[in-house]
């Protein structure tokens, strides 16, 4: 047995992520005793038996996952540059504008809403939202399955979502029913919520972004791959994915998820205001995690690109929701 050490230079990879995924794919492959991927560095260290495998096998598998040899990269024409922004361009007007279509249902939908009119009616209105929370929720989406490898894991990812989400709403449906019979939501309430919610999403935003290093958020990524890893690698659900729907049910600024709670506010029940919520989110995740299959199966060059639309695109969301907040204030 020959062990040997190499560094390959890898371009495109641009988060904890994509180390993941070539960490996963990497130390598959038979002979290879370790791999660690720097996209700080833009480099893939990786010691293998050079009796089982070849550096040609390692690269060819690396490549396989859509980020490309350093060396070649240099020789990059222009064709593949207008190629690489048409895609991104596409990507932006496509789901821009189902995001922006279902923000704009929103106002004539809820208008004409009640919590009498049932659950399965409060069912549908989730769904109808969803497509609403894909330019908000979908790059939360993105974000965690950024590095999950096989549709098992994907699966679990997903779930583990859901059921973050989910479970936030419901809770936070029977806190505000329990809370009607005492309790009266002001315009200046849901302002100071949608300007601290909006403030969040700009963050997130620019983090997904990674255009500016100072707003990063520690508790959602990592500073290098190990920890993305740990969470990454095992196909079952982890807290990461579980906590960002989690917390998902705390953007207070967001308007149709507002409406909802002042519905629970106004069962004064907190068994109804539960239900009402937990239907309400199980419609949402539809359209959401419909996404997240879409995107999933997209090559890895193709999901950074879907990456950084949903950056941009959460960073509209918040910015309109702190010109909403500073409205209602």
């Amino acid at each position: 047995m020959t062990q040997r050490t190499l560094s390959f230079p890898i371009n495109d990879m641009h988060c904890a992520g994509c180390e993941a995924v070539i960490n996963t794919a990497v130390q598959e492959l038979p002979g290879v005793d370790m791999v660690s991927a720097d996209h700080i560095a833009k480099k893939v260290l990786v010691r293998f038996d050079d009796a089982l495998i070849s550096p040609s096998t390692i690269l060819a598998c690396i490549e396989s996952k859509g980020y490309s040899y350093g060396i070649e990269a240099e020789k990059v024409s222009r064709y593949p540059r207008l190629k690489q922004i048409a895609v991104f361009l596409v990507l932006l007007v496509l789901v821009g504008g189902i995001a922006f279509w279902g923000k704009s249902q929103m106002p004539g939908l809820m208008k004409h809403f009640d919590a009498s009119l049932g659950y399965g009616v409060i069912f549908t209105v989730g769904f109808l939202t969803g497509f609403h929370c894909i330019g908000m929720c979908g790059g939360f989406v993105m974000n965690y399955t950024q590095g999950v490898q096989g549709r098992r894991a994907v699966f679990f990812a997903h779930l583990s979502y859901a059921l973050g989400k989910n479970t936030s709403y419901a809770l936070l449906g029977a806190v505000f029913g329990a809370l009607g019979a005492v309790l009266t939501i002001t315009p200046h309430m849901r302002g100071i919520a949608a300007l601290v919610a909006g403030v969040f999403l700009v963050l997130f935003g620019l983090n997904m972004l990674k255009l500016f290093p100072a707003f990063r958020l520690p508790w959602l990524h990592s500073k290098s791959g190990t920890v993305t890893q740990r969470i990454y690698q095992d196909i079952k659900p982890r807290r990461n994915p579980f906590s960002v729907g989690f917390l998902s049910g705390f953007l207070l600024g967001c308007g149709p998820l507002q409406a909802m709670y002042i519905m629970a506010l106004g069962t004064a029940d907190p068994l109804k205001g539960a239900l009402l919520l937990l239907c309400f989110g199980t419609g949402t995740l539809i359209p959401l995690l419909a996404f997240g299959a879409f995107a999933s199966a997209l090559s890895g060059k193709t999901q950074n690109q879907l990456l950084a639309v949903s950056g941009i695109l959460v960073i509209l969301m918040g910015l309109m929701m702190i010109d909403r907040g500073l409205k209602l204030t």
